[in-house]
């Protein structure tokens, strides 16, 4: 089977193992047994170095897939899709938007998650909305974790700064992403007790060994599942709060920085 064909079965609900589901679900909705309490979401995260999809239904969240994946994630993706929906219960047609995570992460991953998004969406015609890798992994701290104090989320760029923001203790945003050093992001964070989140906290307490603060590691994901970016999504569904499926880019592109440093950079204005 071709891989436009692939698509196109996906699209139609006809890759799905049990094509009663649909009939049995508007039926139970019919009857009133079920009623629909949010936006049925399909849930896409690839801006890092894993890969997970999930779907949300009456805000719970099901077939939601995780595995780190540093490569392959544009030749694995549509098969996560396909599973998570299958384990759903649910056909594609079914769905009444996409979320997807729009960085700060690798450049590669975060093209990949979002030209899959933009294209299902335009396909279906529904609405693909923006969530931020910073917050997916700040919304998976636990309660028991967070026991109400700030939380500094911060993920690997692979070089020397490091994706931070700061969060309060309602998960509410108290800093813009940056990219910044780890002693510099230690900095967002208000005063007292603070969480630390994402697979970039070894550095972050490391950098904290003599902050004046107190600064907590804790047992949420280091990477963002799919799952919150759900969750998040579903949440701003009505209030157009969402981010546009835009990159979020807080660094320039190494291949940009090569450009930039490359022999036309040191021509004198005279050869130019």
């Amino acid at each position: 089977m071709s891989f436009t064909d692939y698509i196109k079965k996906m699209l139609t609900g006809q890759l799905r193992n049990n094509p009663h589901s649909a009939d049995q679900t508007a039926s139970q909705t019919s009857s009133g047994a079920i009623e629909k309490t949010g936006p049925t979401l399909l849930a896409i995260d690839t801006a890092s170095t894993s890969l997970s999809t999930a779907v949300l239904i009456n805000g719970l969240v099901k077939g939601e897939l995780y595995e780190d994946m540093e490569r392959g994630q544009a030749e694995n993706l549509m098969g996560f899709i396909v599973k998570s929906l299958d384990q759903a219960g649910i056909a594609f047609d079914e769905v009444d938007g996409i979320a997807v995570t729009v960085g700060p992460g690798a450049f590669t991953g975060m093209r990949i998650g979002l030209a899959t998004a933009r294209a299902l969406g335009l396909a279906r015609k529904i609405p693909v909305v923006g969530v931020s890798s910073l917050e997916a992994v700040a919304y998976g701290v636990s309660e028991r974790d967070q026991q109400g104090r700030n939380i500094l989320v911060a993920l690997d760029s692979k070089r020397n700064e490091i994706f931070a923001q700061a969060f309060d203790g309602k998960k509410r945003p108290l800093s813009a992403p940056e990219c910044v050093a780890p002693r510099q992001a230690l900095m967002m964070a208000p005063p007292g007790d603070t969480l630390l989140a994402g697979d970039a906290t070894p550095r972050l307490l490391t950098a904290a060994a003599h902050a004046p603060d107190a600064f907590y590691d804790c047992t949420a994901p280091g990477l963002p599942r799919a799952g919150n970016v759900a969750r998040i999504a579903a949440a701003r569904w009505e209030t157009d709060e969402n981010l546009p499926p835009v990159p979020m880019y807080l660094r320039a592109p190494d291949a940009r920085r090569i450009e930039d440093q490359g022999p036309g950079k040191n021509k004198s204005a005279e050869e130019i």
